[in-house]
């Protein structure tokens, strides 16, 4: 007993030394000097001794100071070392500075956050003030010409409308060629989800005003932790957070109007008089028809006049008609703010978008809350919220009758749209798109919320393991009402359906985070991260459609329709489940690899092949930070990075892969169902193997930055139909088979010329040159016209007959009738199909800028440039018609170039009625899509700080602004908007993409 006595008074003895050794806990916040934002993987080590800890996800930290010890080191790749005294304090926070030699920057990147010293990927950063205050609804069409290598093209003006987003070029045949889309954390659903909208966009539902940046990554290195959804790139999107100190309040209020954007005086629609002209000369020049009508110079007008029911006093220009000058607003109200434990934000936005074509217009309320909290010096935990409510309206487009552009093109200019009485003209052949205007309806109301809730806590000082739960929901209800007594259901008594569409997206990523700083030192440090994610995302969808509805245009549900006619549903479901893995060792800040590696299984894919590794490698040398480098002070960052991996594409249907059957194919009213897919258990992801180059270079104090990347990207195994015999029952089947490459060079230049006081001068460029090649096919061509498909030529390279001009003697056209192309034809039937050396997909595309600031007033403006694609015109007989379609539908004012009498040179075939063949399919149909615009230009002024603080303000800016304010073009007879044609380089008369003014004004209090 006394020998216990003894050992229990040495041990309690023992163990009060001990903590009296182990002195006092401090915790705090390390953030960076200039933003304010927490700083993760801050070493901080009780000077003299060999303890110390690293900062959390927020900066947070906390270490325990033996007794004798007072002063802490913070320390981290990038920043200068900091020293502070502990003294009698319980909370020490610290600012940390960049250190220029290392020009640190930290990058939110897949799955957390890294730095430019310790990055191997490539990837492009998108600060909020470059999309904040920008006129357009989406994120996505703020990006164009900001980030090299992302090509964003809007085919449609429609507020709201989609965009289409390729980074490194087309990645696939028939699978989604999107990037992946993650907002704090959590992978959306992205593009339209309207099952009756003509354009939507899911995107349009996030305020850019919320956005604290953007981050594009586009190699392996950056983006394959995302594994088989990472082939296309991966945008991730990072939304404004609170920051501890006193709150802070923003607003901001902007109005403006628009009005398209280009318009080529060579391709008008033809007036009254020069339609009269010309059909008078077409008919003059068909024999057939002289001599019938035994027609004249004397007499050819009168029997134009009577033949048409001509008014020559009526002269419509249709396009006045149906477009209108688009209003534009926006209002955004925010506030943050915080302590040490608590962080805020919040906000509220208002956007109202009307477009430059009647009934067009886009409205969204917004509201965003992210609150975060340190319960404990272990545990933190937190929440996102997004809510945005839009209503979306807008015509048709393609070659429906009730589209109001193709009616402003097809409808004749001697047709009146009232009739004598001043009432609506029902009788104009097409419909009147004013009527359609005024009986038709068709809405978009989407609910759209993303959120989630996270919470970390610190096992150790390195170690940390966080969950995060998110959800994406989006909700949408669509109408359309045909009237029922014109256009397109005046046969069925009208026509009213209702679509109900759901779309819940829910994902669940748990993350171990360990950082290993080997000496205490920052000389060698390993960051590893490891964890599993699972995702589902789930469809739901209902309609209804009924007929014979009453006359009253008010009513304009299905309920109130005499005839059902349809009432349907569909529901489906995707999951995802995986395992992933990502690290990284820094060398004394000279030398890093990183790694990453993810184990998916997806239910999209066959019971044989479900689950797929997609890794990368990654290295870079910060040549900067060698000695040799040191000594020269006009060297800021030299940077050289490479690396490789694999990723995959799971852009494909939710049932490929199986034998399907469908119900509803009844036979004699009972209940029936027949297979409608053969499927194929052995499918499996697209892969996409990227290999990157890169070199970041800094000089001159950072004023003059480069940044330069040489990649390739080859996608295997792709998606594609392969022929099958016919006795299955089937004539194709999918299957992984065929290959395509995307090579090409990125390159961004940015630096400031000139600094004298208060005047600055910045200056910035890019150019990416991308080559796109079919590798491998299970044929060795496929036409999908006007496009062949073919090894070793580009995916989007057109098969048409080669166009020859016009034989000066007769007027017919030509067409080369042999590949070699030196034997013509007048017949288009004998001309020969070719593959061209015309693609869709541009070779060139870039941004040029400058910008110009003194005394707080600051001139911007980006230019945006594309070369090398053409574009193709699917409805171009109609309006080109030579004569075929003279009199039934408006013809351009091309046709005034035509062939008259012997001798003449032009490109324009004769004229005569009943045409001569020029508008079949050729390359005469394809334009250049060369162009340049003027982005964006702004002129502001920040009002001194003198003058605000006298009525309580922090700031006060007032602007003016431009978007699409100048488009240059390289083809005189491109009719269309360069960016019609979209990525796929085919026009379908979309309403006009606008040019944009407005003004506003921001407050910061």
């Amino acid at each position: 007993m006394k020998k216990l006595l003894l050992l229990s008074f040495i041990l309690v003895v023992t163990l009060l030394q001990q903590a009296i050794a182990q002195g006092k806990t401090v915790s705090g916040t390390v953030t960076d000097a200039e933003s304010g934002q927490g700083l993760p993987g801050v070493t901080v080590l009780v000077k003299g001794t060999q303890v110390g800890t690293a900062t959390g996800v927020n900066g947070n930290y906390t270490i325990n100071v033996p007794e004798g010890s007072n002063t802490l080191t913070f320390s981290f790749i990038g920043y200068n070392t900091l020293e502070r005294q502990v003294g009698n304090a319980a909370t020490v926070n610290v600012a940390l500075s960049v250190n220029n030699k290392q020009l640190q920057e930290v990058i939110v990147t897949g799955y957390g956050t890294t730095n430019t010293i310790a990055n191997t990927g490539a990837v492009a950063q998108i600060k909020a003030a470059e999309i904040a205050e920008v006129p357009v609804a989406s994120i996505d069409k703020a990006l164009q010409g900001r980030v090299p290598g992302l090509q964003s093209v809007g085919a449609s003006g429609q507020p709201g409308s989609a965009q289409q987003v390729r980074i490194r070029g087309i990645g696939s045949m028939t699978a989604s060629s999107e990037p992946l889309y993650v907002v704090d954390g959590v992978p959306i659903n992205s593009g339209d989800l309207s099952r009756n909208t003509t354009t939507a966009n899911a995107l349009a539902g996030i305020n850019p005003n919320d956005i604290e940046s953007i981050t594009v990554l586009k190699d392996a290195s950056a983006a394959s932790i995302y594994g088989s959804r990472a082939a296309n790139g991966v945008i991730v999107v990072t939304t404004k957070q609170g920051k501890a100190g006193k709150t802070k309040f923003n607003a901001s209020a902007e109005t403006g109007f628009s009005k398209r954007a280009y318009f080529n005086e060579n391709t008008r629609p033809l007036n009254s008089e020069e339609t009269i002209e010309l059909a008078s000369e077409a008919y003059l020049n068909n024999s057939l028809y002289r001599d019938f009508y035994q027609l004249t110079q004397d007499n050819i007008r009168d029997f134009i006049l009577t033949r048409y029911g001509i008014d020559e006093t009526v002269d419509t220009d249709w396009y006045d008609e149906v477009s209108q000058q688009g209003k534009y607003s926006q209002y955004n109200l925010s506030a943050s703010g915080g302590n040490e434990k608590t962080q805020f934000h919040v906000s509220g936005g208002y956007f109202d978008q009307e477009g430059t074509i009647k009934t067009s217009a886009f409205e969204r309320i917004t509201t965003n809350l992210s609150v975060n909290h340190r319960a404990t010096d272990k545990l933190t935990f937190g929440t996102n919220m997004m809510i945005a409510s839009a209503k979306q309206s807008g015509p048709g487009n393609s070659g429906l009758f009730r589209n109001p552009i193709l009616s402003s093109l097809f409808l004749t200019p001697y047709t009146s749209p009232y009739t004598e009485e001043g009432d609506l003209n029902l009788f104009t052949g097409l419909y009147n798109p004013l009527a359609i205007f005024e009986y038709d309806k068709d809405q978009n109301h989407t609910l759209k919320g993303i959120g989630s809730i996270n919470a970390a806590y610190n096992i150790t000082p390195n170690l940390k393991i966080t969950s995060k739960f998110g959800v994406d929901y989006n909700n949408l209800e669509e109408d359309t009402y045909r009237n029922p007594f014109y256009g397109d259901a005046r046969n069925t008594g009208g026509s009213a359906t209702r679509f109900y569409t759901r779309y819940f997206n829910w994902v669940w990523t748990n993350l171990l985070d360990y950082t290993w700083d080997v000496n205490k030192d920052n000389k060698y440090v390993a960051t590893l991260k490891g964890g599993y994610e699972a995702q589902k995302s789930s469809y739901y969808s209902s309609n209804v459609t009924s007929n014979n509805l009453p006359l009253n245009t008010n009513f304009i549900v299905p309920s109130v329709g005499a005839v059902p006619i349809t009432a349907s549903g569909t529901q489906a479901d995707y999951t995802f489940a995986s395992l992933l893995a990502i690290g990284d060792f820094t060398y004394d800040g000279k030398y890093v690899l990183s790694g990453s590696f993810r184990r998916d299984g997806s239910s999209r894919f066959g019971s044989e092949n479900r689950y797929g590794d997609f890794w990368s490698v990654g290295a870079s040398w910060n040549v900067d930070q060698e000695e040799f480098i040191q000594d020269l002070g006009w060297i800021d960052q030299f940077k050289l990075r490479a690396s490789y991996g694999v990723n995959g594409n799971a852009g494909i249907g939710n049932y490929e892969w199986r034998y399907v059957y469908d119900y509803g194919i009844d036979y004699n009213g009972q209940v029936g169902a027949a297979p409608t897919s053969l499927g194929n258990p052995g499918l499996t992801w697209e892969k996409n193997k990227p290999f990157d180059l890169g070199v970041d270079l800094a000089f001159f104090q950072n004023r003059l930055t480069v940044t330069a990347d040489y990649y390739t990207r080859e996608t295997t195994d792709l998606l594609l139909r392969e022929p099958l015999s016919r006795t299955t029952g089937y004539s194709t089947y999918i299957d992984n088979v065929g290959a395509m490459r995307n090579s090409g060079v990125e390159l961004a230049v940015s630096g400031t010329p000139v600094q004298v006081g208060d005047f600055r001068w910045d200056l910035s460029f890019s150019i990416t040159k991308n080559k796109n090649e079919i590798v491998n096919l299970i044929e060795d061509e496929q036409i999908v016209s006007p496009f062949i498909r073919k090894v070793g030529e580009d995916y989007q390279t057109y098969y048409l007959p080669v166009w020859a001009g016009v034989d000066p003697e007769n007027g017919n056209p030509l067409w080369y009738s042999n590949e070699e192309q030196t034997e013509t034809t007048s017949t288009w039937s004998q001309a020969k199909y070719v593959v061209t050396d015309k693609s869709a997909t541009p070779k060139t595309f870039g941004s040029a800028g400058t910008t110009f600031s003194f005394k707080g007033i600051t001139l911007d403006a980006l230019f945006y440039y594309n070369f090398g694609n053409h574009i193709y015109d699917p409805y171009y007989r109609y309006l080109n018609s030579g004569g075929a379609y003279i009199g039934s539908y408006g013809q351009r004012a091309t046709e005034l170039d035509r062939w008259q009498q012997p001798g003449d040179i032009t490109d324009v075939p004769r004229n005569t009625y009943g045409g001569t063949n020029a508008y079949q399919p050729s390359t005469r149909i394809l334009n250049s899509g060369d162009f340049i615009r003027l982005r964006d230009v702004t002129l502001s002024y920040t009002l001194p700080s003198t003058w605000t603080e006298k009525v309580k303000l922090n700031n006060v800016r007032v602007y003016a602004r431009g978007t699409n304010m100048y488009t240059w073009v390289k083809d005189d007879k491109l009719a269309y908007d360069p960016e019609a044609g979209g990525v796929g380089g085919l026009t379908n008369f979309d309403i006009e993409i606008p040019k944009t003014v407005t003004f506003g004004v921001s407050l910061g209090l």
